[in-house]
């Protein structure tokens, strides 16, 4: 079984990213391949970047820095949960990619964006520098149109276009998970 966080990318007080994690996590937990869960950005108050030694040199120190690390490190695979701000990802999303590096290597990852067309611009560019950070970024994707919409006392309502999205989505995460993970554990350079 596949380890999969979702992470939501946003903080900001009544966020979209929850209920929309959420989503994605009981959608999640109905496959057999999938261990999902919500890794939740609030819950962590990464700094912004403030060491002297960039991530990929490794050798953490910091005790929060080693703890983000470890977690990301467990991980088989990443669900990112990203709106778009100004055309492009929360500071807070990409501060947390940027934190560790290493543990994010070879790992697929995909997206489920909302805002300004289906959060389509802050994927693109999440596929940039999750690329730069040795993962491998799916084609398969969820773009929310009309997000705001479709919430209702806290409680995300996919149409049928997002759903149909989604089960394409973990079905390629899945393959993609399987195959990179048995080349991890085979240590193929």
């Amino acid at each position: 079984m596949l380890q999969i966080p979702i992470i939501l990318g946003s903080v900001r007080e009544g966020r979209t990213a929850l209920p929309v994690g959420n989503w994605v996590l009981a959608q999640a937990e109905s496959r057999p391949d999938l261990a999902p869960e919500i890794i939740d950005l609030a819950d962590w108050n990464l700094p912004f970047y403030p060491f002297s030694k960039p991530p990929a040199a490794g050798n953490y120190t910091d005790p929060l820095q080693l703890k983000w690390a470890e977690k990301i490190a467990a991980a088989d695979g990443f669900i990112l949960i990203c709106p778009e701000y100004n055309h492009g990802p929360p500071a807070v999303l990409k501060n947390a990619l940027d934190f560790v590096y290493a543990e994010w290597n070879r790992k697929p990852c995909t997206f489920v964006g909302y805002g300004g067309n289906g959060g389509a611009r802050s994927i693109e560019q999440l596929r940039l520098v999750t690329s730069e950070l040795q993962m491998a970024p799916l084609e398969a994707s969820v773009h929310i149109m009309g997000v705001w919409g479709k919430i209702h006392d806290g409680i995300f309502t996919p149409d049928e276009r997002d759903a149909k999205w989604l089960a394409h989505l973990f079905d390629e995460l899945a393959w993609w998970g399987h195959a990179l993970k048995a080349a991890r554990e085979r240590q193929i350079a």
